[in-house]
């Protein structure tokens, strides 16, 4: 397969290339903002609710509560990527409610659940996203 690129004036082509790549940003902002917000719905929605009403449970924060989703870059490649993560309080306590954790408890995959919810939403967003920036 071979490419090529012809051209007169080199000030007209860097123009466009710059305007290409800023507009594919400020699109992928969008998409990464909008995903993060279906991503972290999808995820509370599938956490598990503790309804008991014991005492002991008065003063914990609940896991669906503690849903939080950054907007963040990556240290070693620079691409931007949203984190949807348990806050401060019951971040620690994920990997024990979505596995299991214990040999008495059922796994609940609400991670997979999640992640099964948001796949069928993520190309729609996408095209949303690249007709508002590019006017298709």
């Amino acid at each position: 397969m071979k490419a090529g690129l012809r051209y007169k004036d080199s000030g007209k082509l860097d123009t466009f290339i710059e305007d290409i790549s800023t507009s594919t940003e400020a699109a992928k902002d969008k998409f990464l903002k909008k995903a993060g917000k279906e991503a972290k719905h999808a995820v509370i929605k599938h956490i598990p609710r503790d309804t008991s009403t014991r005492r002991r449970n008065a003063g914990r924060v609940r896991l669906a509560d503690d849903v939080r989703a950054n907007l963040v870059t990556d240290k070693d490649f620079g691409g931007k990527m949203m984190r949807i993560r348990g806050g401060k309080a019951t971040g620690t306590l994920w990997h024990l409610v979505d596995s299991g954790g214990r040999w008495n408890r059922k796994p609940t995959n609400f991670m997979d659940k999640a992640i099964a919810d948001v796949d069928g939403v993520l190309d729609p967003l996408l095209g949303i996203a690249l007709s508002e920036e590019f006017g298709r």
